[in-house]
């Protein structure tokens, strides 16, 4: 074996995908929430989704992104699991524009000529303060090193016809008949599952057919392959995702499988069209087997999109029996949210979305602490209801380490600008959450406690607390009514909404205060109204904190 050839080869590979990695991000980093707001309006239906998933991939240059992106969406309840398929399937198209880039490209120019003056000018506009800026230095670098890469991988993997030593060993694969395409649809997919980046393989595919080390129809072969090993990326991301995540993550698979299966059964009628519109042949005109193999890629998505955008609710249905029937034996919840921790393709953008969702998620179940405590507080003593408050605040702890653990791993990836902003936000509610369950626990176990005592609230403090539970709805219902009506927190920052919570937060110091001076006057010091008296100042005070904690939660950002 060449091991200094395998080394070129693996180097070239590597710089060429870190390219990719690079150029994607930076793209996403630049986008930002227009992103998620493109897939928000361009979903309505079937063919507008498979429109944006087709322009979303054939910006960020990376179907793996897209779809772990659009798994991700799902998994946190923003887009219906048939938007998600459309979405899908136009990504499988825009990834064939990597092809035809390097087709024209990659083969023709010098490309050292124009990679390396972009990598220059991505440095120099890294520096700058301006994050716009600074992601579009990013975007020229990967831009940079994908074609250095490629150019690498190009002159790392020699011309057959000057080094046949070097394609004995294929030869023998080579001959097979129609079992050599199935040999190498097996190596496209085992290729791409491995450096996951269908473009890189497709790049590689390119460049072997290019250099006459495969025939033509083995690299239809290894790009059919391609298209199944590229669905792994999502699949990876739904592991740790809910039931929804993982039945997009199917039906990505099933889909490119279900066109592998009928590209094979007409291979011979399909590349005869290729041969028919491609000029030259490839068997013997080198150049025009990139034009070829192309052709071949985005014909074979585009065929298979609109074969199958008229059973988008057929495969719906059908990852949806088989995903539920697999996670009914394990009793999972169905709409819960996970945070994708999993999988080889993160994204800011993604994890931004994840953690959004997730944390409004939070808040409104917390509203479930509330209406128990006012239960609590207000009805006859219930044990029950007691010990559902206990368990949620323990649950709400593991949640809060949870979610922490993962804002810190989105934070040693280099979070910056807007997304630094978000990051502290996110980190700021869900520790005004976690403290809020903390106070509606310490109720519980106060309410408890005074209970073995027999000692309870007289009328006037009762009343009291009512209406201190009151201003408590009133506070939650700002936070709650707003997040409903917008996909981020910046809603939030709206004047007149923290006008709003500020006044339900001086509301609730003028009740304690004034409640506090009637705990010291001198009829509640006599034994059998200083307990109630006490119990009611320590309840105030509680409910005081959660009262601080929501208008923090609001302000979080600030």
């Amino acid at each position: 074996m060449n091991w200094s050839l395998l080394i070129q080869v693996l180097g070239g590979l590597g710089v060429f995908i870190y390219g990719m990695k690079l150029l994607s991000e930076s793209l996403q980093r630049v986008a930002g929430d227009r992103l998620r707001s493109f897939l928000s309006s361009m979903t309505r239906n079937r063919v507008s989704a498979v429109f944006s998933g087709l322009f979303i991939t054939s910006t960020i240059q990376s179907s793996s992104a897209t779809t772990v992106l659009v798994v991700g969406f799902v998994n946190a309840g923003l887009l219906s699991l048939a938007q998600a398929i459309g979405v899908i399937m136009g990504a499988n198209i825009g990834t064939t524009v990597t092809a035809w880039i390097v087709s024209f490209l990659g083969f023709k120019f010098n490309i050292a000529s124009f990679a390396l003056p972009a990598v220059a000018a991505g440095v120099v506009l890294c520096f700058s303060k301006k994050e716009s800026r600074s992601g579009w230095g990013s975007f020229l670098i990967g831009f940079g090193f994908l074609f250095l890469g490629l150019d690498y991988l190009k002159s790392s993997v020699p011309d057959s016809a000057k080094d046949p030593e070097s394609f004995q060993f294929l030869q023998q694969y080579t001959n097979m008949g129609f079992n050599t395409i199935l040999l190498f649809v097996l190596i496209g997919a085992l290729l791409t599952i491995v450096i996951q980046s269908s473009s890189a393989s497709t790049t590689i595919t390119i460049t072997l057919a290019f250099s006459g080390f495969i025939p033509i129809d083995a690299a239809y072969g290894m790009i059919l392959g391609e298209n199944i090993g590229t669905t792994i990326t999502a699949n990876l991301a739904a592991i740790p995702g809910n039931r929804n995540a993982k039945k997009a993550a199917l039906a990505h698979t099933l889909f490119n499988v279900f066109g592998v299966v009928w590209a094979l059964l007409f291979f011979k009628f399909f590349t005869g069209i290729i041969d028919d519109l491609i000029p030259g042949d490839p068997l013997t005109d080198k150049e025009s087997t990139r034009f070829h193999i192309s052709l071949f890629h985005t014909l074979f998505n585009i065929t298979n999109t609109l074969i199958l955008i008229w059973f988008v609710n057929t495969i719906s249905k059908v990852v949806s029996a088989i995903v539920d029937g697999l996670a009914s034996k394990t009793g999972k919840d169905k709409d819960s949210i996970r945070l994708l921790q999993a999988g080889a393709v993160k994204t800011t953008e993604l994890a931004m979305v994840e953690l959004v969702e997730f944390t409004k998620k939070i808040i409104r179940d917390t509203y479930d602490f509330l209406r128990l405590t006012e239960q609590i507080l207000l009805q006859p003593y219930d044990a029950t209801r007691v010990l559902q408050v206990l368990k949620k605040e323990e649950e709400l702890d593991q949640i809060r380490t949870e979610v922490l653990t993962y804002l810190n791993q989105i934070q040693e990836t280099g979070v910056t600008g807007n997304y630094a902003k978000d990051v502290l936000g996110i980190m700021e509610r869900v520790k005004a959450v976690e403290e809020m369950g903390d106070n509606f626990a310490s109720i519980a176990r106060k309410m408890r406690k005074s209970h073995r005592q027999k000692v309870s609230l007289d009328k006037t403090f009762g009343h009291t607390v009512k209406d201190q539970i009151d201003l408590l709805k009133h506070h939650y219902d700002i936070l709650l009514v707003n997040l409903d009506q917008s996909e981020t927190f910046d809603i939030l920052g709206n004047p007149q909404i923290r006008n709003q919570s500020r006044e339900y937060r001086f509301q609730m110091i003028r009740s304690v205060k004034k409640n506090d001076s009637k705990v010291k006057k001198k009829k509640y010091q006599k034994k059998d109204n200083l307990l109630p008296a006490l119990l009611y100042r320590d309840i105030s005070r509680n409910l005081d904190n959660i009262s601080r904690l929501l208008n923090a939660a609001i302000y979080a950002d600030v």
